[in-house]
């Protein structure tokens, strides 16, 4: 049987036809029985690795290997290409990048060969598929770009159409919606005319997601809607799953937990007759999220265990693990097994600063990359200008030979024009190169805070709405629990203020004095509320407020005054706290100090608290200093330079 635009096998979870996939699997079985000749053998494995991948991936993967196999032995470089491709969507549909990749790459090799420039674009917009997969993104929207550019020039339309909903995902992704929106359209716009149902079915699944990320909850459900209709229609099992599935996940935030339920259900019966991978995640929590809003609290427990044995171990599903444990932070609390909630937490933690520290470390490692590769260019440039030099002189010389006196006057009056202009080119190049990198810079540290913002952020702020519901659970009935667990709440609180402050730090280039006054008295106003007997004093000279301080001084100053104030509140006795912060000379001096029981300064332990204080002020190039004395209190002392 003869399949259709092939190579577009990644450009849509499914694109199977009209008619069943397991009758057409059925009849290529049958046709295996009448004994083919070689070549009908190879096609019917390559048909079978096709549909295959619509119904079960190991049985795609078992009939792509003997299609190639087939298709080696006749020598058949058109189908050879053709199966690597059909293997490479298989292994891309398994979530297998690596292998889909170079599959994919086999492929392009081979219609490179033979000159098959439409074969090899097609196939470039199946690696920019992958790209996307491994988020990267710009390399992914070039390559869907030139590929729609060039099959826009041939006036293939299907393709095109078929691109722009690639490029629509991308964009979602992203975040930018009204892109994603105006590619999707398009593709719809096709689809429509030419009756393509089977494109469809993808394509309203992805405007449905695009109104469900842009809080459109009515259009997400119609368009979730008709993906089902067309799913029906041409038996595409795998998008009518994903369709139902985000259908159930917004009755459940809606609180219509029955109806919710009952599409779960209908979605199971579908996912039993296809493969479930790990990558099916979306399913999962959405169905963790409802056993716990029907308070199926053991059920919950259940599907988190065996998620965290898929999870663990597997770098590519770190955020997935991340999440897994933040349910189950939610499920033992609802359980009231504390040891388990505190455990959860601490290990959500490592797992987060753990990505934190991998993507920071993957940009820095991508930059040096960067770095040196333009290190290269450019010494290969300058190779290359001191070989043409070298040939001008040479020339020159013979000439000069002929032409002594004027010649020798004019090369020499070039060269020196060439050898400025060089150094002025140089010259632009360092300091467009710095410019870059200051970006580049600061483009990581906006990605970052967004993180911070979007996922920590919110991540806070569902443990202070989840302790709430615990608090009115629980009642009057255990005063102790409830009392804790406002601590944890107000704890939180705190948390979510203190990561704005730092966020806001990270986004600012350049920060007032005033800016750090007001943070620091708006942290003594909440010491004040917490500490009734402690008596608090802030004085700053006034020429200081419009003095600019780097946002990392901004952040070290405030931190080691917080950290400060917090050791005198919870060990020194005081009853008087104040802040002084002076101009002496070229310094900025600021003095925290208590008059409280004070302690031996050859006999303290010293602690991380203190150790991080002097090496935050040692990071910026200032001096910090302590000073105690038994029953008259302590003064910690730090000069920063203006």
């Amino acid at each position: 049987m003869k399949k259709i635009i092939l190579f577009l096998c990644v450009l849509l979870p499914i694109m199977s036809f009209s008619q069943n996939a397991q009758d057409i699997i059925d009849a290529l079985k049958k046709d295996l029985q009448l004994n083919p000749d070689e070549k009908k053998k190879a096609t019917i494995y390559s048909d079978l690795t096709w549909y295959y991948s619509n119904v079960s991936i190991d049985s795609a993967l078992v009939y792509g290997n003997k299609a190639i196999i087939e298709a080696t032995k006749l020598k058949d470089s058109t189908l050879i290409a053709q199966v690597y491709s059909d293997v490479g969507a298989v292994y891309f549909r398994k979530s297998d990048f690596a292998s889909s990749r170079k599959n994919y790459l086999s492929a392009y090799a081979i219609r490179k060969k033979r000159n098959d420039k439409v074969g090899m674009a097609k196939v470039s917009i199946n690696l920019a598929s992958i790209y996307n997969k491994e988020n990267k993104k710009e390399l992914a929207l070039k390559s869907y770009l030139e590929a729609v550019d060039y099959f826009e020039k041939i006036n293939n339309q299907e393709v095109v159409s078929l691109t722009n909903a690639n490029i629509a995902e991308l964009f979602l992704d992203l975040k930018n919606y009204e892109k994603a929106s105006k590619y999707i359209n398009k593709a719809i716009e096709f689809q429509k005319i030419n009756k393509q149902y089977n494109g469809l079915t993808s394509s309203y699944l992805t405007l449905g997601n695009i109104k469900l990320r842009s809080k459109d909850t009515i259009n997400a459900l119609k368009y979730y809607n008709k993906s089902i209709e067309m799913s029906k229609k041409t038996s595409n099992n795998i998008t009518l799953v994903a369709a139902l599935n985000n259908i159930s996940k917004i009755k459940n935030d809606q609180n219509k937990n029955k109806e919710a339920e009952k599409i779960i259900q209908q979605t199971e019966k579908l996912l039993s007759k296809i493969k479930k991978t790990k990558d099916d995640t979306s399913y999962s929590f959405n169905k963790i999220s409802s056993l716990l809003k029907s308070k199926k609290y053991n059920e919950a427990k259940t599907l988190l265990l065996q998620l965290k044995k898929d999870y663990t171990n597997d770098e590519v599903y770190k955020l997935e693990l991340l999440q897994t444990y933040q349910y189950f932070v939610q499920t033992f609390g609802y359980l009231n097994q504390p040891d388990s909630v505190s455990y959860y937490s601490n290990a959500s933690m490592k797992l987060q600063d753990k990505i934190i520290e991998l993507t920071v470390g993957k940009q820095t490692n991508e930059l040096e990359s960067k770095y040196q590769t333009a290190k290269k260019e450019k010494a290969l440039l300058e190779k290359d200008i001191a070989l043409k030099n070298s040939r001008f002189f040479i020339f020159g010389a013979l000439v000069l030979a002929v032409f002594m006196g004027v010649l020798g006057f004019l090369f020499l009056r070039q060269q020196k024009i060439k050898n400025k202009q060089q150094k002025q080119e140089f010259e632009l190049k360092s300091a467009l190169g710095k410019i870059e990198s200051q970006n580049e810079l600061q483009e990581q540290r906006l990605s970052i805070s967004r993180d911070l913002h979007d996922n920590i952020g919110s991540q806070l702020t569902f443990i202070i709405s989840s302790v709430e519901n615990l608090k009115y659970g629980i009642g009057n009935t255990n005063p102790k629990a409830e009392t804790k667990l406002s601590q944890i709440s107000n704890f939180t609180k705190s948390t979510i203020t203190e990561l704005r402050d730092t966020i806001w730090a990270m986004n600012t280039n350049e920060i007032v004095f005033d800016d750090l006054r007001v943070r620091i008295l708006n942290f003594l106003d909440n010491a004040r509320i917490a500490q009734e007997t402690i008596a608090f004093d802030f004085n700053i000279d006034e020429g200081l407020k419009e003095v600019k301080l780097t946002s990392l001084v901004w952040v070290n100053i405030y931190r080691t005054t917080q950290e400060a104030v917090n050791n005198a509140v919870k060990y020194s006795d005081a009853t008087k706290i104040s802040i002084n912060v002076n101009e002496i000379g070229n310094q900025i001096q600021i003095q925290i100090k208590d008059n409280g029981k004070g302690f031996d300064l050859a006999q303290i332990n010293r602690g991380n608290g203190l150790f991080n204080m002097e090496k935050r002020i040692s990071d910026i190039g200032g001096d910090f200093s302590l000073q105690s004395v038994i029953n008259q209190g302590t003064i910690i002392l730090i000069s920063i330079k203006k």
